[in-house]
């Protein structure tokens, strides 16, 4: 395997610790408490990937990524029944020795893992890497093992080909953090980057699909492009905000999956329960909600109606088409019920309690 180590660009990142790097790993952890069982109860094997994996604590000793995915598992309530059925498999990637070593000796406090559990650190450029293990996988026409990568590079020049042909397999999850702001200036040089963009968009269709003047809107136009560049079914993403409250980086999940689409829109309304997918560096990560706020469901309301102002729908049906918009089920089930309270759609053809076990066919009250 070719070997390219590399000096870490910004050691000052380990001295602190912000409100960002607190919600992505909560995100992190969230989603693979979800994902080890989906998959892990019936693969055989299924593999974690980090690619930029670091020392493993940071300088306050909040843990790194490596170690939050690996305690998610070994304390995870389903992990012997998990390893019954598969081997688990953690490929932590570090182009920095130093780094490295570091990681390895918090990995070593850990002591032995429980049998089935393996856990591989790499020094090595992360993208070369990806780039053998695709060649591999083709070569030999087999599928790798459902696999989770956590794509957080130092800079923004991730060569697009890799994440294609990533998701070109089955079962392959990418949550890549996007560095907005660099990557937005590159954009905004155009030409002069032109080289660098045509790599990270895997050729140049960005000077005609990244064109708003506004921040928000580029940044939405970036990851539709991403998730066409690599036939993504679902792209989900959360801003994260830096001290002047614009957008600093993107976290963007892709999946093919229906179920991975789902779970990470209930990770991200979990960590952010007023529904607003941004997170703010300021924020005291140590803080916790008084009260839980409820979420403004209005809007959700508004698109129920249009859709039944087309035709009648199953609820079961809308449940479905939900999944393209952000909010979750429990939020489609509750406003469904406010709405037949308020007289405003009724259903039919259905026993026993309304309720999407039932899946009445609904439609607009006269």
């Amino acid at each position: 395997m070719a070997i390219q180590q590399g000096a870490d660009p910004n050691p000052s990142y380990w001295a602190a610790y912000s409100n960002l790097q607190h919600v992505k790993h909560e995100l992190i952890k969230e989603y693979l408490n979800g994902w080890f069982p989906k998959l892990g109860l019936w693969a055989g094997r299924i593999v974690y990937f980090d690619t930029h994996a670091g020392r493993g604590t940071h300088a306050q000793g909040q843990l790194g990524s490596p170690l939050i995915a690996l305690n998610t598992f070994l304390e995870h309530k389903s992990r012997d029944k998990i390893l019954e059925k598969s081997e688990v498999t953690f490929f932590f990637i570090e182009r920095d020795e130093e780094n490295a070593s570091l990681l390895r000796d918090e990995l070593s406090r850990l002591g032995t893992l429980p049998a089935k559990i393996t856990c591989r650190p790499i020094v090595a450029d992360c993208f070369l890497v990806l780039q053998e293990l695709i060649a591999q996988f083709r070569a030999s026409g087999r599928n790798p093992a459902p696999a989770f990568f956590f794509i957080d590079p130092y800079g923004f020049n991730i060569p697009g080909s890799v994440l294609r042909d990533l998701m070109g397999f089955e079962r392959v999850e990418l949550f890549i953090n996007v560095i907005w702001r660099e990557l937005n200036m590159a954009i905004s040089q155009g030409e002069r980057m032109a080289d660098t963009l045509d790599t990270v968009f895997d050729g140049g269709t960005w000077r005609d699909a990244i064109t708003s003047e506004d921040i928000d809107e580029r940044a939405d136009q970036a990851v539709n492009l991403l998730r066409t560049m690599t036939e993504a079914k679902w792209p989900t993403y959360c801003r994260m905000l830096g001290d002047n409250n614009v957008t600093r980086y993107l976290l963007l999940h892709l999946t093919n999956s229906d179920a991975g689409r789902d779970l990470m829109k209930d990770c991200i309304w979990k960590v952010r329960p007023d529904g607003k997918f941004y997170v703010r560096k300021s924020d005291d990560p140590s803080q916790q909600y008084l009260i839980e706020p409820e979420p403004d469901l209005t809007p959700l309301r508004t698109w129920i109606l249009d859709k039944l102002r087309t035709n009648p729908f199953r609820w079961k049906v809308l449940a479905d088409h939900l999944r393209a918009e952000v909010w979750r089920e429990p939020h489609l089930n509750k406003a469904i019920s406010e709405l037949r309270k308020g007289g405003r759609i009724e259903g039919d053809q259905y026993e026993g309690r309304f309720c999407k076990k039932s899946n009445p066919r609904l439609f607009l009250c006269p």
